[in-house]
C-alpha cells in the first residue's frame, strides 16, 4: 500500500490508471491495526487494476474532511475522472469487516452492473 498525503494526492489520482482504494487510518486505531493487514493482503490480486493507498488521518486533516470521513478505519474506493480532477466514489466500508468485505467492494467497482435501461435493453433485444 501506498502512503498518500495532502501534497500528493490530487496528483496521483490524476495519474491513476484505474481504481483507487483509500484506507483512512490512524495508529491510534485499534480496528485500523486489523484492517491494514487485510488490505495489505488484497492489494497484490488486483495490480494494475486498483491502487491501494493508506492515509494517516491524524497527518491529513483536509483529506479526511474532502471525502467526509468522520469514523475510522474508513476505507473509499474511488473511479479516477479521465477528463476533469477529481473522482467518483464507487463505494465505502465504515469500521473493520472481514476480508471478503473489501474484496467485494473492489469486484463491485471493477464490476458494475449495467443499469436499469442497460438491463431492460438486453433482456427485450437480447444484446
Amino acid at each position: 500500500m501506498e502512503a498518500m498525503d495532502e501534497k500528493r494526492f490530487d496528483a496521483r489520482l490524476k495519474a491513476a490508471s484505474g481504481l483507487v482504494l483509500v484506507d483512512f487510518w490512524a495508529g491510534w486505531c485499534g480496528p485500523c491495526k486489523a484492517v491494514t493487514p487485510i488490505l495489505e493482503r488484497l492489494g497484490p490480486e488486483y495490480t494494475d487494476r486498483v491502487e491501494f493507498w493508506k492515509v494517516d488521518a491524524d497527518q491529513n486533516r483536509a483529506l479526511m474532511e474532502a471525502f467526509g470521513v468522520q469514523a475510522l478505519p474508513t476505507v473509499i474506493l474511488l473511479s479516477p475522472h479521465k477528463d476533469r480532477p477529481g473522482a467518483d466514489v464507487v463505494g465505502h466500508i465504515v469500521g473493520a469487516r472481514p476480508p471478503e468485505a473489501y474484496r467485494a467492494l473492489v469486484e463491485r467497482g471493477l464490476t458494475p452492473k449495467t443499469s436499469i435501461l442497460g438491463r431492460l435493453k438486453q433482456k427485450v433485444f437480447g444484446s
